[in-house]
């Protein structure tokens, strides 16, 4: 009889705009699949996208990583722009359901800063940050070697801490948050405003790159912004090191700006900042081996 931990995890990536599932066995993903993220609101749709990309059966667990807040398997969008769900959508049992075996759980920031922290950049490290900076800013911690969760759910949730007081109101509902700032969301809409025509993220680093000075202050204000952040954290947890993923903080020339910005904080403050390393499905990688943990 084969044993649930020589079988594969069901790996389940649900994000703002895309759902992938993939079969992970230690560090290799196969057979992933990826489909649209359904937005209306309604978490057993979700479910019924899972269920059609996922195989059935042949898994020894069941791991999700997820945006927003899980508290005892429920989820709830801090940010319901990213998505759109019912507060305290019971995700856990109904994947039970679903799949036959209780899952694991996690926010997606924090599945990938346990991949990072293991098979990528943070291997080495005690305290240790892995941000992403995409369409938001999402956050994981590992601090004395352990992931953090907290209580609620909450910990690493660094994309909604204040970073410009009086500043515009954010789909957490604060006003000023690092994400309303330096996020690729923040970016296509200062792009906009300033350069007087509807632009992305990507056209915001392509008009810098050509030598327009609004859209190279743009982007400055997102590198101050974070770095910012980064000695905020620094000063609450004593990070070790921080590595940087999403479409924005892996554009061209955005980390080296960062550690350049960086080394004009007080010395105490600075610490090394690199490139994530585990690639576009860390969140996959490190649910799957946070599920393994259980077994």
């Amino acid at each position: 009889m084969t044993a649930a931990s020589d079988l594969p995890v069901l790996a389940i990536d649900i994000g703002g705009t895309k759902i992938a599932t993939a079969e992970v066995s230690g560090g290799s993903i196969a057979n992933r699949r990826q489909a649209p993220t359904p937005r209306t609101g309604r978490g057993d749709d979700l479910i019924a996208a899972i269920a059609e990309l996922a195989q059935d059966g042949g898994f020894g667990a069941v791991a999700v990583a997820t945006t927003g807040i899980v508290r005892d398997g429920a989820l709830t969008a801090l940010n319901p722009q990213t998505l759109p769900i019912e507060d305290g959508y019971p995700l856990a049992s109904v994947i039970e359901r679903a799949f036959g075996m209780p899952p694991l759980v996690v926010n997606d920031a924090q599945a990938a800063a346990w991949a990072e922290y293991t098979l990528g950049a943070g291997k080495g490290f005690r305290s240790f940050a892995f941000f992403t900076v995409s369409t938001g800013i999402g956050c994981g911690l590992v601090v004395d070697g352990r992931l953090e969760s907290g209580a609620t759910g909450l910990a690493g949730h660094v994309g909604h801490t204040r970073s410009e007081p009086g500043g515009i109101l954010c789909g957490c509902g604060r006003h000023g948050c690092l994400e309303t700032v330096a996020s690729g969301t923040a970016l296509a809409r200062l792009g906009s405003e300033r350069l007087g025509r509807k632009v992305a993220a990507p056209d915001v680093f392509s008009a810098a790159a050509e030598g327009n000075g609004v859209a190279t202050k743009i982007i400055a204000g997102a590198v101050d912004a974070l770095v910012n952040g980064f000695a905020d954290l620094t000063a609450s947890v004593d990070v070790d090191c921080f590595a940087i993923g999403g479409g924005v903080g892996l554009a061209p020339g955005f980390i080296e700006a960062l550690r350049v910005r960086s080394l004009d904080l007080p010395r105490i403050f600075q610490r090394p900042i690199v490139a994530a390393q585990a690639g576009a499905d860390a969140g996959l990688l490190g649910a799957a081996m946070l599920a393994r943990l259980r077994v």
